[in-house]
């Protein structure tokens, strides 16, 4: 089969051709039909995520099952499937009590410890894959695996955001942080959207944000939620960017009893003062992914057209190093994907 592999972590990947795989006992292949993109790959093809290479990246996928290893019973060939990111044990206390991405015996992820879908095939465990449901595309049930299912977990456990809720995205025209805007206007927040391009933020306005700040125009990101919230600040704040910089304005922008959720992966510290953090309530705390329930619900939602995939650039699978320029230039609009016919 033709696959993009990454020979050594920190270079681009290559096409290449490589033996089709085959299902062991418990596994399935898929037949990839589209796939998701966006900067967590990047940060994985840094080796940042930990893995070996070579490597076959790509964890944000539709396909088609083909082929089933021995006892597999639950799948079926020709089955419609989405891809669960996280290899986890299903078994811990964690696992068992509804908290997968916090598994104690956690596997890695699919793209990082075990070649995933910038392929024409994959092949995964059978509990990594998910029906799609019958609405849906193979396009935006691969975008829901990641894109907007993390926020479907983010913005219901973490953020924990309520109708009255005014909610600071920051990234937010970005390829999670588009859905983002989805999501907490479905949950009835009035979002205000935070980005370094006015391109970007029209982007939030076309999905639902209310109100939107260029941070390149506006530096003192914090002033100006004070401003927009009459000098009370935001009940959430969203950091899908996740450097210490974007955190602490998070963090800066809340009001009182305000939760500060940091999404993205980036670098540098926050300063909190432990007495203000006493005095307000406030909730400082991460979110990672979401469960199998939770990936299932969204593409429900996104069945029912709740949400809608936002994909500002499709290319062949072979020219995924295109949607990676325009990721670090900072000009891909939304999610980018993969196309394999």
């Amino acid at each position: 089969m033709k696959a993009m592999v990454v020979k050594e972590w920190g270079s681009p990947s290559i096409l290449e051709v490589v033996s089709d795989p085959k299902p062991g006992p418990g596994e399935a292949v898929l037949k990839v039909r589209s796939a998701g993109v966006g900067l967590t790959l990047l940060n994985m093809r840094n080796g940042s995520f930990g893995g070996s290479a070579p490597r076959i990246m790509g964890h944000e996928l539709g396909g088609d099952i083909v082929e089933l290893g021995a006892g597999v019973t639950s799948l079926a060939i020709g089955q419609r499937c989405a891809v669960y990111f996280y290899l986890n044990c299903g078994r811990c206390r964690w696992c068992s009590g509804g908290r997968e991405t916090l598994c104690e015996n956690f596997g890695g992820f699919v793209g990082v410890h075990r070649d995933g879908g910038f392929a024409e095939y994959v092949c995964l465990p059978v509990a990594n894959f998910l029906p799609i449901p019958d609405e849906l595309s193979y396009e935006a049930a691969a975008i829901a695996t990641d894109a907007v299912n993390t926020n479907w977990h983010c913005m219901r456990e973490r953020a924990k955001i309520n109708p009255h809720d005014r909610v600071l995205l920051i990234g937010a025209g970005g390829g999670v942080g588009i859905h983002g805007v989805q999501v907490a206007k479905l949950f009835g927040a009035y979002v205000i959207a935070a980005d370094v391009s006015d391109e970007k933020l029209a982007l939030a306005k076309q999905w639902g944000a209310d109100e939107v700040i260029n941070v390149k125009k506006h530096p003192n990101v914090v002033e100006v939620v004070k401003q927009m919230t009459h000098g009370k600040g935001v009940n959430a704040a969203v950091d899908y960017v996740g450097h210490g910089s974007t955190f602490q304005i998070a963090y800066d922008s809340l009001a009182t009893s305000g939760r500060a959720v940091i999404v993205g992966v980036g670098k540098g510290d926050i300063s909190i003062n432990p007495r203000n953090l006493m005095l307000t309530e406030k909730v400082v705390t991460g979110s990672r992914h979401s469960t199998r329930t939770e990936l299932i619900e969204t593409m429900e939602v996104m069945a029912r057209g709740l949400i809608q995939p936002v994909v500002g650039m499709t290319v062949p699978f072979p020219e995924i190093e295109t949607i990676f320029d325009a990721i670090k230039d900072e000009t891909l609009l939304g999610r980018g994907s993969l196309s394999y016919e």
